[in-house]
């Protein structure tokens, strides 16, 4: 299994600090979205130094967020979320691919609310 914690704002163009949700996602252009996107795999990647992991078949997902406004959508922010997870795992070589054949389940989790941190605490698990 692998944990991992992701935040869920990030400072986009402007230094304004945004939830990655769908709606800042349709809003962006493409630029910042491949920028922030990077960002989020360089933060995979250094979350992910020591793993020796590597998932030859099905996987799953299960994402908790810790929100810090109770109006945010918990689709919104796993979609982005879990677009840059699952492409930064490809990137990486832990997962063969994200596809349906491999990515078999996810589990959405509103956990909490945490004003002063609010994230996406992520486990990936191999299913044999």
């Amino acid at each position: 299994m692998i944990k991992l914690e992701l935040p869920v704002y990030w400072e986009t163009r402007k230094n304004k600090l945004e939830l990655m949700s769908l709606n800042w996602y349709g809003k962006a252009n493409k630029f910042e979205r491949n920028k922030i996107k990077k960002e989020y795999h360089k933060l995979i990647k250094i979350q992910l130094l020591k793993n020796k992991q590597k998932f030859k078949g099905k996987y799953q997902v299960t994402y908790r967020y810790f929100y810090q406004n109770s109006k945010s959508d918990l689709d919104n922010v796993v979609a982005v979320i879990a677009k840059f997870l699952n492409d930064g795992l490809k990137e990486l070589g832990i997962i063969v691919d994200d596809s349906v054949k491999y990515l078999v389940n996810s589990q959405l989790i509103v956990d909490s609310c945490d004003k002063k941190n609010p994230r996406m605490e992520i486990e990936v698990k191999e299913i044999e």
